[in-house]
């Protein structure tokens, strides 16, 4: 049964019960969530479907065609096999180009300037000394020849014969020259009109291949040459030419990459062949594979559709998309409806789901710019790309599995209506939105999302291979696609991993991976805690211990419930000595307050509590269990206190008995509000009476714990929270279980263990032999 408060002293929690009584009866949705909810529609509406729009190209390259196309309109497109031919044509039309390497004449001067002076010296004096010098140099310039060879051909002054030599080498070194092979293939086919075009710094010319020097030939013209201006006895042919060898080799060398770099610049000029398609045309017949002139059919087609659309048909398709878009948001809320009408009713988690269906909605819409405007992306790979997982994924982690179910069925649904009435899309989105809910079912590390992202990527992948065997497209296609749902996957994982503390913040949730940071014993609070109330710390541990176990009976959350017990009797830190439980061998201070103050010093710790908690930013879960875990329970010691010593006064004064107002003697509140609430306040309770038993056998311990249950239900603790009977029962029996292992007996050591340590202190009998301490 409820009891029934006083108006003047309890006024605000009196507010604070009703209105939270209030919402939990309403019938209906609130308007504003409703509103907000319309308006959210609206501007997805008017923001994808207002203005042209064009579908992405449903059909993909090499699949089969479900059905025969017809062209509905007259359309200019492009003719693609007319086009690739003249591209080719005025390809070919591009010379090939030619570089020529002019480095011949200068290595040709340094190494004479070299050797020149050497063998003049050993002409003159023929030292060995000189001789291994000459020798030494040969062997540096990779020239085979003797020192005494050379010296057949040396003049009398050896200058001359520099000169001579670079004369007749910087003619054909100039001209270019190349081998027999390369002309009689033409460079392999590269210059197979024989125009050529050599590429000097200065400027550029146009030239026959044939104009190039032979190398064989250039070699004697250029040995005669040498020879003819050397006197008689200098003329040694076969030494002027192991000399020259090494200098005159082929220098004309085909530039492929500069060839390839104008001919693709010649094709970009190129215009496409545009040819007109009449009403009527066959564009693709049933069963007939997909090629790159249907998709250009199809695409033109398409955007010639749009550009003759007027404004009244525009508004009719806009009126259209926005009913279909509607009746799939209506059937969402109606699947909310059913499942958690809590979950629609409560305005924060309705503003984050309209959030959160949006942002796929938006990335799908930049994809579609991105492959029909920009055409950046294969229109193949965009129903791999675009995240659905993200939507479902993210509310699924902030809100519950539900939250996640009603995600990702809309965000589906109007992906599916913007991607041309995808059927594939809704499909593949359901699939993954089921699989996003069971992979983040119990994420409590961000780790597991990658693992989530995995799973999704993997469903992707599922999908695209079955579609691929109902459409057999070309490799070509289908790999991109695979390799597109397993990057989505892991991007859609690491898109939500750094959006999750964003929502958090924004709209004040706790997730189970802030309350896993949060559980750790480390915190200064629970720090400060341990040090400065031991009691408090102990009891706190014991009762997150014994919460968590009583949570996961009923399937509640026990991580939540365990990081509540740490920190719900914070408050006692700021006096810590006025607690039972941190009370050992001092005096109890309350002996010398009245009742009333030491009620009122006790259930300050709960206003200690939420102060030290908002200082330390914990996230508001945890102040609602410092502020729910007492409820509006009464401080009995005090209450029985108080009315002992009314009775007292009555009775030395001789008055008759007036009583003492409970309310004076009762917490602030509110009461539980939920399934984790309400276990917080009954562990509190339970673990704290359990420590007055002397005995603590199972049926006392169980006695105790009916008792405390039996209390709180009469006193209206647990009618503002959702927990069932049959939960209670549960929980219950959790407790008694749990209480029972933690207070179990030891038996006790017997008292001859320590004789050992006496015999230790006392002297043998008998000096001359000591006695030996047994081992044990």
């Amino acid at each position: 049964m409820k009891r029934k408060f006083s108006a003047k002293k309890h006024k605000t929690r009196v507010a604070l019960t009703k209105d939270l009584a209030a919402r939990k009866d309403r019938p209906k949705l609130p308007a504003f969530n409703l509103l907000v909810t319309l308006m959210v529609w609206l501007v997805i509406v008017v923001l994808f479907y207002s203005g042209r729009f064009i579908r992405p190209q449903e059909l993909i390259l090499g699949q089969q065609a479900p059905e025969t196309i017809v062209a509905s309109v007259d359309f200019n497109a492009e003719t693609i096999a007319a086009t690739r031919l003249k591209q080719r044509e005025r390809a070919e039309q591009v010379l090939p180009v030619f570089t020529i390497d002019r480095s011949g004449v200068d290595k040709a001067q340094r190494a004479l300037a070299k050797l020149l002076p050497r063998l003049k010296a050993l002409k003159e004096s023929a030292e060995p000394q000189q001789q291994a010098i000459v020798k030494d140099l040969l062997d540096l310039l990779s020239i085979s020849l003797t020192p005494e060879e050379l010296l057949r051909i040396i003049p009398p002054e050896p200058t001359d014969l520099q000169a001579i030599i670079l004369g007749a080498l910087s003619g054909p070194i100039e001209n270019g020259i190349i081998s027999e092979l390369d002309l009689s293939s033409r460079f392999d086919g590269a210059a197979g009109s024989g125009n050529v075009t050599v590429k000097c710094p200065e400027s550029e010319t146009i030239r026959r291949l044939s104009s190039f020097s032979l190398r064989p030939v250039t070699l004697k013209q250029t040995v005669d040459a040498i020879a003819e201006q050397l006197p008689r006895d200098n003329r040694d042919e076969k030494v002027i030419r192991t000399l020259i060898t090494p200098w005159l080799l082929p220098n004309a060398t085909y530039d492929a990459e500069e060839t390839e770099d104008r001919k693709a610049q010649a094709i970009d000029l190129i215009d496409p062949v545009i040819e007109t398609v009449a009403a009527g045309s066959v564009l693709i017949r049933n069963g007939d594979p997909v090629s790159q002139q249907t998709l250009a059919w199809l695409d033109a087609h398409e955007k010639r559709i749009s550009e003759m659309e007027t404004p009244a048909e525009r508004i009719q398709r806009l009126a259209a998309s926005g009913l279909l878009l509607l009746i799939g948001l209506c059937l969402t809320v109606a699947i909310g409806g059913i499942i958690n009408r809590a979950l629609l009713r409560d305005t924060r988690k309705v503003l984050l789901l309209l959030t959160l269906s949006t942002l796929p909605l938006l990335i799908g819409k930049m994809l579609i710019y991105v492959t029909v405007y920009l055409q950046l992306l294969s229109p193949a790979i965009i129903l791999y790309a675009v995240p659905l997982a993200i939507a479902p994924m993210l509310a699924s982690i902030l809100a519950g599995g539900t939250a996640g179910l009603l995600t990702g069925v809309w965000s589906s649904f109007a992906l599916a209506c913007l991607l041309g009435n995808n059927f594939e899309v809704l499909v593949l989105g359901l699939l993954i939105t089921v699989t996003a809910i069971y992979t983040t079912r119990d994420v409590k590390k961000r780790t597991s999302l990658f693992k989530a992202g995995l799973w999704i990527g993997a469903v992707k992948i599922g999908f695209a291979l079955i579609m691929a065997v109902l459409n057999q497209p070309a490799w070509q296609v289908l790999l991109p696609q695979l390799g597109t749902a397993l990057i989505s996957g892991l991007t859609g994982a690491l898109i939500a991993t750094l959006l999750i503390p964003v929502f958090e913040h924004l709209f004040n949730i706790t997730t189970d991976i802030k309350l896993l940071e949060l559980s750790d014993l480390s915190h200064p609070l629970l720090q400060s805690l341990a040090i400065n109330a031991p009691g408090t710390y102990h009891h706190s541990l014991m009762m997150a211990s014994l919460a968590q176990k009583a949570a996961e009976a009923i399937d509640a959350n026990g991580l939540q419930l365990r990081v509540c017990a740490y920190f719900h009797d914070i408050g006692k830190l700021v006096k810590p000595g006025f607690f039972s439980e941190n009370i050992q061998y001092t005096e109890n201070p309350h002996d010398d307050l009245a009742p009333s103050m030491s009620t009122l010093v006790i259930v300050s710790h709960i206003k200690e509590g939420v102060t030290l908690a908002k200082k330390y930013k914990l996230p508001q879960v945890i102040i609602d269990g410092i502020e729910q875990h007492q409820g509006t329970s009464l401080v009995s010691v005090f209450y029985h206190r108080a009315k002992t010593l009314q009775q007292k006064e009555n009775a030395s004064a001789g008055t008759p008995s007036g009583k003492v107002n409970d309310e004076d003697f009762r917490y602030e509140g509110p009461r539980p509000q939920n399934r984790e609430m309400a276990i917080l306040m009954l562990a509190d309770s339970c673990e704290a009476a359990s420590r007055s038993l002397d005995k603590p056998t199972p049926v006392r311990i169980a006695n105790l714990i009916g008792d405390i249950f039996e209390s709180r239900l009469y006193d209206g603790q647990l009618d503002e929270c959702n927990l069932t009977l049959a939960e209670i029962n549960a929980v219950k029996k959790s407790f008694i279980f749990s209480l029972t292992n933690m207070l179990h007996g030891r038996v006790a050591y017997p008292k001859h263990e320590n004789k050992k340590d006496n015999q230790r202190n006392e002297k043998p009998a008998n000096p001359e032999k000591p006695e030996k301490p047994k081992e044990g």
